[in-house]
C-alpha cells in the first residue's frame, strides 16, 4: 500500500488534458497541502492554473518568468517559507 501524500510542490505543473484520464484523477478536489509556482510567461500557465484549482486551499506564488525555477522577490520568498513552516509544524504533531 502506498501512504497518502500530504504535501506538494509543483513548480510549473499542469492538470492532465486527457478527458478519460482528468475524471478519474481529478474526481473530486484534492485534499493535500500544496504550493503551485505559476510563471506569467509559461507556455502551460492556464493548465497550471487548472491543476491548482483541483486542490483543496492552494497556495500559489506566481512569478513573471516563463516555465521555469523561479528567483523569489521578498513576498515570494516569505510565502514559501510560511508553507515549510506548515509542514514542520504538521510533522512535528504526528
Amino acid at each position: 500500500m502506498v501512504p497518502r501524500v500530504k504535501y506538494v510542490m509543483i513548480i510549473s505543473g499542469a492538470k492532465i488534458q486527457s478527458p478519460a484520464l482528468a475524471a478519474k484523477a481529478y474526481a473530486n478536489k484534492i485534499n493535500c497541502t500544496s504550493l503551485h509556482f505559476i510563471g506569467d510567461g509559461d507556455f502551460v500557465k492556464a493548465h497550471g492554473e487548472e491543476l491548482a484549482d483541483s486542490f483543496v486551499d492552494p497556495l500559489v506564488i506566481r512569478h513573471p518568468a516563463g516555465h521555469t525555477v523561479p528567483r523569489f522577490d521578498e513576498k515570494g520568498l516569505q510565502a514559501m517559507l510560511g508553507y515549510l513552516d506548515k509542514i514542520e509544524r504538521d510533522l512535528a504533531r504526528d
